[in-house]
């Protein structure tokens, strides 16, 4: 019995970062499961831990980098908008200088000439 509770001892510091996981394996065992039996599943049990810790891991960077990602579509969206409003403004502008080269063309053009020509003032 003593190499029993030397054994579950040694499973304990092995596992002292989860207190659960110690108090599991020391119910089972308190319930009958033999010390081996308990024995051979840790490395099964702290590879699934560190698989479920890769898990958060990955779910946790992968939100940062949504995150990252929105931010940095919301800014291009932005720019993309910004740039569109620029060159409606040039477009514009553009529209108004002809429409102004226009009326003063017309204004000393060559029909303004025959009119004060033929129906004079």
């Amino acid at each position: 019995m003593s190499n029993q509770t030397n054994t579950l001892e040694q499973i304990r510091r092995e596992t002292r970062d989860d207190a659960r996981l110690y108090c599991c394996i020391k119910e089972l065992y308190e319930q009958g499961v033999p010390i081996s039996d308990l024995k051979a599943l840790l490395p099964d049990i702290r590879r699934t831990k560190e698989q479920l810790q890769i898990k958060r891991m990955l779910e946790n960077n992968n939100e940062v980098l949504m995150s990252m990602i929105s931010q940095e579509m919301a800014f291009l969206l932005d720019a993309k908008e910004r740039q569109e409003e620029l060159e409606f403004k040039k477009l514009d502008q553009l529209i108004r200088q002809q429409q102004s080269y226009r009326k003063a063309a017309a204004g000393a053009g060559p029909v303004k000439r025959l009119k004060r020509f033929f129906l004079p003032a």
